[in-house]
């Protein structure tokens, strides 16, 4: 018989210290995309707040407007959906950093861009096979030097 699933006091406690640790790192070019974008007092504090709230408000919004839409627009809510929780994500950023709603789109998208390059970043000091580096195509020509 199968035992069932269980979690002990250790399981618990590294589960924490992980979502402690995402939760910074999540938090970092958060901060310092509302520090070139906001130009006021941003603080490492509300990037950690916008980091938790800007999900749980967009998610809870896309799934509450997709699901209503859904019985008039079909998949189409969808889409409708999504336009919405970017906005509402613009919101709250530009709430918590004190801009304007372009301003709070202007923090998540290059929030997104210094993610990308911080792991792009990461991912060459670690030495982590790049899909661009190590993949080949057509007879063993790497993708770099197809494109070349």
């Amino acid at each position: 018989m199968a035992q069932p699933l269980s979690f002990g006091t250790g399981s618990i406690l590294a589960l924490i210290i992980a979502f402690i640790i995402a939760w910074i790192l999540i938090s970092i070019p958060i901060y310092l995309a509302a520090k070139v974008i906001s130009r006021k007092h941003t603080t490492f504090g509300k990037a950690m707040l916008a980091a938790i709230a800007a999900p749980i408000v967009t998610i809870i919004f896309f799934l509450i407007v997709t699901f209503v839409l859904a019985a008039f627009l079909g998949p189409f809510s969808v889409v409708v959906g999504i336009i919405m929780a970017i906005i509402v994500l613009s919101y709250v950023y530009a709430s918590i950093f004190d801009t304007g709603l372009l301003g709070g789109f202007a923090i998540a998208v290059l929030g997104t861009i210094i993610t990308y390059v911080i792991s792009f970043l990461v991912a060459i000091l670690v030495g982590a096979p790049l899909f661009f580096s190590t993949s080949t195509f057509h007879g063993g020509a790497t993708l770099i030097g197809s494109i070349l």
